[in-house]
């Protein structure tokens, strides 16, 4: 990230609010459904954690409406659950500077948003 900002340049990071997440470990999210031109979608999340606690692997779902069936749609991949003090120290040993969390109140986006400043370059 650091090398594809110009000096002073803006970081921003959003991610999940994992450090209550760490300690509950869900096995899954809500079922949400979304209206599209082909009917509504029902899309949720499977979540294996693994032992370690930092690290799980989704399942991500859709239900796509198909005439008088459904069609199954799944991706894979494995996450990290990263806390916000593990976070702020990667940015901070990348060299950003400036670095600040910004609560979904505060910022109206629905997740904790990192901002952080590129350090200029030594020339």
């Amino acid at each position: 990230m650091r090398r594809v900002l110009r000096d002073d340049g803006l970081l921003v990071i959003t991610v999940r609010a994992y450090d209550e997440t760490r300690q509950t470990r869900p096995t899954a999210t809500p079922p949400q459904v979304s209206e599209t031109r082909d009917g509504q979608v029902i899309t949720f999340q499977l979540w294996h954690w693994h032992e370690d606690g930092e690290r799980y692997d989704l399942e991500h779902f859709q239900l796509i409406p198909a005439e008088n069936t459904w069609h199954v749609r799944v991706r894979r991949s494995t996450y990290w659950a990263l806390t916000t003090s593990q976070l702020t120290e990667f940015v901070a040993e990348a060299g950003f500077t400036n670095i600040t969390w910004h609560s979904p109140t505060s910022s109206g986006y629905y997740q904790p948003v990192l901002t952080a400043q590129r350090a200029p370059s030594a020339q």
